[in-house]
């Protein structure tokens, strides 16, 4: 851009500069800016500027902004400019600055509050030393080319809310955080290529005031301290990535209520994980990638958490078992009369009552006849798709058969007589292919779909079942030509080649059981 030769340099009293995305291009000519000594407000951000950036360009500066633009250097902070001393906050981010580190932040203003200077070329390691700043606040420089360690004054900033230094290439081992860090909210080291190595020290649990802890993409081997889990006001936890290993602590769990994110995919983290994860009620959790031989069922049937990578991890998390929880849960299992192991965290779904499977655990048979349950039969019974016998007769299940009842192609034996079951059996049913045994018989089933007929070779009568018999409980008697045996309102069932006799008659049944006496007796 091109400065008014003396229009600019006459605004004395002008406060505020805000010239942010305009496209300007080309470079800054500082000279007419140095007698705007009222000036304490200058943005050029969300330009196409160039050259070198002077954060100090006004006397009185408190607030530059040069980011998103394409500087390629900075001028290092001179002690001698009376802006050294009122500056609060600089923002030279989103650039392609090539400084040195330690020539970059040499002689950074004593009174700086924030500090931004991320997505940038800046290269070599950060100082050793750094003049005291005791009101910085937000420090960031990720996603650049530090090298080296963390030096010492990282931990002398007692008012650092925010600081940021992922994406870079730093190493060495974490410092012991000292007491005078406590008012830290938000760390980020995360996403080193050299990577930050030994253990996560104790003492990090002393940053009560920590909501962001990100430690991802690193070196970092040891366990997880427990101690974490003191840390009231922790809502991310980012330790993907490292080399931690051993078991998660149950501690993580007191963090239920403020944690929203846990990440801890891609360690060697081993044994069970505890249940208290799966009380981390809103949370967002990866656990992919580690050493894990079980998840609790807490955690995988996603009662409480948001979001977890592991959940369709058919060995932690089986989907069946998921599925039988659910059923579990909609048929009352607290009031059932026997539920053995059934919502035990760590036992396998095989082992629970009723339940039987193939030797590939896959849940071949559901058998909780006269056991107790009421409710409602759940749609995620359509996930037990090796089922070959499903029994819950002889209980008080409510409500509509499920659709995804016929998802269960390789169902043979399915009773679900004597229970409550309402409205129309659905279509569905006429896709088992497989099937030798359906009984539906005394529920308040409305309408039998057109079922083909089955091979009676094995169960005889007993094939096909419902409430197709006279008297009837309905305004008509229900329609099934191919049912084997039809029960009336009496609970009486009898063969269906009777029930057609009953009805083309139109006798009652007291009368046709007196007819069949009699034709008997003649």
């Amino acid at each position: 851009w091109q400065w008014s030769k003396y229009g600019l340099a006459n605004l004395y009293s002008l406060k505020t500069l805000d010239l942010a995305d305009n496209r300007l291009t080309g470079t800054i000519d500082s000279r007419p800016l140095y007698n705007l000594k009222s000036l304490i407000h200058f943005d050029v951000s969300g330009n196409q500027l160039s050259g070198e950036v002077d954060a100090l360009i006004t006397p009185s500066l408190t607030h530059s902004d040069f980011s998103n633009n394409r500087f390629a250097s900075m001028l290092s902070f001179k002690t001698y400019k009376r802006s050294f001393q009122s500056l609060r906050y600089c923002d030279v981010s989103n650039n392609a600055i090539q400084n040195d580190a330690t020539d970059f932040l040499k002689n950074i203003p004593r009174n700086i509050q924030q500090f931004f200077a991320s997505n940038n070329e800046i290269q070599g390691s950060l100082p050793a030393l750094l003049n005291d700043l005791p009101k910085l606040r937000q420090f960031n420089m990720s996603s650049n080319s530090l090298s080296g360690s963390l030096p010492e004054w990282f931990n002398d900033l007692p008012q650092l809310r925010r600081f940021d230094m992922s994406s870079n290439a730093l190493s060495g081992k974490l410092p012991e955080f000292a007491e005078s860090f406590l008012s830290l909210q938000e760390l980020d080291i995360s996403n080193q290529t050299n990577g930050l190595t030994g253990a996560i020290p104790e003492d990090l649990s002393k940053l009560q005031s920590l909501k962001t802890l990100n430690l991802a993409h690193n070196k970092l081997a040891g366990t997880i301290p427990p101690a974490i889990g003191n840390m009231a006001v922790l809502q991310v936890l980012k330790l993907s990535s490292n080399l931690l290993e051993s078991a998660i602590p149950a501690e993580l769990g007191l963090l239920a209520g403020t944690l929203k994110r846990l990440g801890l995919a891609n360690n060697t983290l081993s044994g069970t994980i505890p249940p208290q994860i799966g009380q981390l009620e809103g949370a967002s959790i990866l656990l992919n990638g580690n050493l894990f031989h079980t998840a609790p069922l807490s955690l995988c049937n996603l009662h409480s958490v948001k979001a977890l990578d592991i959940a369709n991890n058919m060995t932690l998390c089986p989907m069946e078992r998921n599925a039988l929880s659910d059923f579990y849960d909609s048929t009352k299992g607290a009031e059932w009369t026997d539920g053995s192991l059934w919502l035990d965290e760590y036992a396998n779904c095989c082992d629970w009552k009723g339940v039987t499977c193939n030797e590939m655990n896959h849940v071949t048979e559901l058998n909780l006849a006269n056991n107790g349950l009421s409710g409602r039969l759940s749609e995620s019974i359509g996930i037990l798709s090796f089922i070959e016998v499903l029994d819950l007769s002889d209980n008080d299940i409510k409500g509509s058969i499920p659709t995804q009842i016929g998802l269960l192609s390789n169902l043979t034996y399915l009773r679900l007589s004597y229970n409550a079951f309402t409205g129309a059996a659905p279509e569905s049913l006429g896709e088992l292919a497989q099937l030798q045994l359906l009984q539906l018989q005394t529920n308040r089933i409305t309408k039998i779909p057109n079922i083909p007929q089955l091979d009676e070779s094995i169960y005889n009568n007993a094939t096909f079942v419902t409430d197709c018999g006279v008297p009837t409980a309905f305004d008509e008697a229900l329609l099934c030509d191919n049912c084997t045996m039809c029960c009336n309102a009496n609970e009486d069932c009898y063969p269906q080649e009777e029930t057609r006799i009953a009805k083309h008659v139109d006798l009652n049944y007291s009368e046709f059981a007196a007819v069949l006496i009699a034709c008997f007796i003649a």
